[in-house]
């Protein structure tokens, strides 16, 4: 099965290649490249999106997955967070983590004691953590580290006002169970656990001394 998954996106992004450089006819090696990766991400994310809206259909979840997705969203807007390593490693966390979410969201009860714990936890997590980059996407400049901090307490503090607010539990759920998995994809434990580096401009900055 997983070669054929693999074969697939290689037809997918050789064909796509072709035609564009039949259409522009000149193309460097490094736009190439840099083609190349876009066009693995987009046809991972489409993939993944048709995959999780089949199940989510299947099991009565659209809603809740269209909501959780939002909510997840505009949260790791700039809070950023720990990303797979793989394709492979990203499917087996995204459908437990969403489908698993999507069901907690629709079918769970959470304890209003619970619920304020996960906001103090998240709170404390974007203060001292967000945003937190990648390998692949290290944050160099200083204001711009600083503007995503601001602007991701912005939008929790906004989640945690329309949570007050809201008297739809599934809205309520949804949000709670979105800053909770942005708080342990920005904790420094989780990048510590998968191996992943941690604060990856400070080894840039290392890099270019």
């Amino acid at each position: 099965m997983r070669w054929v998954v693999i074969v697939l996106k290689k037809k997918f992004i050789e064909h796509s290649v072709f035609l564009i450089k039949k259409k522009k006819k000149k193309i460097s090696k490094l736009e190439e490249k840099k083609l190349r990766y876009g066009l693995e991400a987009f046809y991972n994310l489409f993939t993944k999106a048709v995959v999780m809206i089949a199940l989510a259909i299947i099991f009565d979840l659209t809603f809740e997955l269209f909501l959780l997705t939002i909510i997840y969203s505009t949260l790791r807007l700039y809070g950023f967070g720990i990303h797979a390593k793989t394709s492979l490693q990203c499917w087996f966390t995204t459908l437990p983590i969403y489908l698993g979410g999507c069901l907690i969201v629709k079918y769970c009860e959470i304890p209003i004691t619970f619920a304020y714990m996960v906001w103090i936890f998240g709170f404390i997590s974007f203060i001292l953590f967000a945003p937190a980059d990648t390998p692949a996407r290290p944050l160099i400049h200083k204001d711009k580290r600083i503007k995503a901090k601001v602007l991701s307490l912005i939008i929790l503090s906004v989640y945690f006002m329309i949570f007050l607010n809201s008297n739809y539990y599934v809205i309520n759920n949804a949000i709670l169970y979105g800053v909770l998995m942005e708080s342990f994809s920005i904790n420094p434990l989780i990048y510590k656990i998968s191996k992943t580096p941690y604060n990856n401009y400070k080894n840039f900055q290392k890099n270019m001394v």
